[in-house]
C-alpha cells in the first residue's frame, strides 16, 4: 500500500492520489484539509466566506471524496484565516509542507504501507523515516530541479535587472536547497511530469531513476467555442455576406496572441515584450493574463498592441482563449505548463518554450518551440503566425487533436504502472 500526500490538495495531487486509489493500493490520502459539501455550503451562505468558499472548491475532488484520509483541518484553517486577515507570508506554506512530513513519517509506520509518495520540499522526515523501515520513497517533482533554476535565476538577475520589482526576485529567503538535496538522494523513484524536469534532473543525478508521467486536461472543460448547428445554419448566408462586406471595409480582424501565467521573468515576460517590439507586427495584439510581479514602471510603458488583464476565473480565462489565435508561452522555468495544454485544448496553436512541456506536446502542425530566451527565435515565430494566418484554422484544430492525447486517465495510468512496482 502506498501512503500519498500534498500539502494543498491541487489537481496534479488528486489525479495522482486517485491513481493509487483505482489499483487498491491508496493507504490514505494525507492533506490539510480536503473540505466537504457542508463546509463548502457553510461559507458559500456567508458573504465573507464567498470569496474562501470559492477558492476552497478547488481542493474538493468529488472522485476522492470516500477516499481514506488524513487530515489537520485544524491547522489550515487558522493558515486560511491569517492569510484572509492579510497577516500571511510565505512561512504558512512551509508550516504546512512541515505538518504533511511529520504526519506521513508517523503513518508510514504502519505495517501495511509499503512506500510513500510526495512532493518537493514536503517528504525528507517521511523519507527517512521510510528508509529506516526498509519502505520505498517515491518523490514527485512537479517542476524542474531547484540546483537548476538557482544558476539560471542568478543569470536572470543579472540580464534583466531593470525589470525587478523592489522586492527582488521570487523570495527564496525560506528556500531549503539542503533539504531538496537530501529529498532527491533518498528517492528510489521520480516521477517527472516533463523532458525538460528530467533533464534539470539528470545534471545532477544521471544515475537516478526516473519516469515520466505527463499531467492531463480537463477536455470536457477547456474546448473551442462551440455554436449552435442551428444558428450556424441559419445565419450562415447572411453572416458570409456581412463578413465579406467588414473586411472590405475594415479589413482583415487583428491576429490575437495570448499569454496566461505570472508576468515575471521566470515566465519569460521581459523577452516576450521585447521580441513584440522587435517583430513590429501589423494588425496583432497580444494579451498578458495574470498577476504582474515586474517592475511597476514596466506596466504602464506596454509596446503598442499590448495590453494586460489581472488574475481571471477559469471560466473568464476559458473565454479569453477561445477568443485568440495563438498562444504564447515562453518561460524560461516551468515543471509541465499545464496553461499550455489548457490553451491548445481550447484550440490554439502554441508558441512554447523548451523549457516547458513544448517539447513533448507540440509538433509542426499545431505550433513551434524555441529555446528559452532565444530572442530571435521568438521573433521569427511570431513574425510567422503573421505571415501565416491562412493556416491557423489547420492548426488549432491539430492543437485540440495534440492536446486530446493527454488526459488525466493517461496521466493516472502512467502514475499506477510506474509505481506498481514498489508495493
Amino acid at each position: 500500500m502506498i501512503l500519498f500526500g500534498h500539502p494543498t490538495g491541487n489537481p496534479n495531487s488528486h489525479q495522482a492520489a486517485l491513481a493509487h486509489d483505482e489499483t487498491g493500493q491508496l493507504e490514505a490520502f494525507v492533506v490539510p484539509w480536503f473540505p466537504s459539501r457542508a463546509a463548502l455550503a457553510f461559507l458559500a451562505a456567508l458573504p465573507p466566506g464567498r470569496g474562501m468558499a470559492q477558492r476552497l472548491s478547488r481542493r474538493r475532488f468529488e472522485p476522492l471524496a470516500s477516499a481514506p484520509m488524513i487530515q489537520g483541518r485544524i491547522g489550515e484553517v487558522r493558515r486560511l484565516l491569517t492569510r484572509a486577515a492579510g497577516r500571511g507570508d510565505e512561512s504558512l506554506a512551509y508550516e504546512a509542507n512541515d505538518w504533511l512530513m511529520r504526519t506521513m513519517a508517523r503513518e508510514c509506520r504502519r505495517p501495511s504501507v509499503r512506500a510513500v509518495h510526495s512532493y518537493e520540499d514536503c517528504s525528507l522526515w517521511q523519507f527517512e523515516e521510510a528508509k529506516r523501515r526498509g519502505k520505498a520513497c517515491i518523490y514527485d517533482m512537479p517542476i524542474g530541479y531547484y540546483p537548476w533554476w538557482q544558476k539560471k535565476q542568478a543569470e536572470l538577475a543579472k540580464r534583466y535587472a531593470d525589470w525587478l520589482p523592489p522586492g527582488g526576485l521570487e523570495c527564496a529567503r525560506l528556500a531549503r536547497p539542503e533539504q531538496k538535496l537530501k529529498e532527491m538522494e533518498l528517492a528510489d523513484l521520480v516521477l517527472a511530469p516533463s523532458s525538460f524536469v528530467e533533464r534539470t534532473i539528470r545534471e545532477f543525478h544521471p544515475e537516478k531513476k526516473i519516469a515520466r508521467a505527463s499531467y492531463g486536461v480537463d477536455l470536457e472543460f477547456w474546448k473551442p467555442v462551440e455554436k449552435s448547428r442551428g444558428a450556424r445554419d441559419e445565419g450562415r448566408g447572411l453572416s458570409s455576406a456581412l463578413d465579406a462586406r467588414r473586411s472590405t471595409l475594415e479589413g482583415p480582424s487583428p491576429l490575437r496572441f495570448v499569454y496566461a501565467g505570472q508576468c515575471s521573468i521566470r515566465k519569460g515576460i521581459p523577452v516576450l515584450l521585447e521580441a513584440w517590439q522587435k517583430a513590429g507586427l501589423k494588425d496583432a495584439q497580444l494579451e498578458l493574463v495574470g498577476m504582474w510581479q515586474l517592475a511597476e514602471n514596466r506596466l504602464h510603458q506596454l509596446p503598442a498592441g499590448v495590453s494586460h488583464r489581472p488574475p481571471c476565473s477559469r471560466d473568464a480565462l476559458r473565454d479569453r482563449y477561445q477568443a485568440a489565435d495563438v498562444f504564447v508561452f515562453p518561460s524560461f522555468f516551468e515543471g509541465f505548463g499545464l496553461v499550455l495544454l489548457e490553451a491548445m485544448a481550447c484550440g490554439l496553436p502554441a508558441i512554447a518554450s523548451d523549457a516547458s512541456a513544448g517539447l513533448d506536446v507540440i509538433n509542426p502542425s499545431c505550433g513551434q518551440v524555441i529555446m528559452a530566451g532565444d530572442l530571435d527565435g521568438l521573433v521569427d515565430s511570431l513574425r510567422w503566425f503573421a505571415a501565416n494566418r491562412d493556416l491557423l484554422p489547420g492548426m488549432k484544430a491539430a492543437a485540440r487533436r495534440a492536446a486530446e492525447l493527454y488526459t488525466w486517465q493517461k496521466y493516472r495510468n502512467e502514475v499506477s504502472g510506474e509505481t506498481k512496482g514498489f508495493v
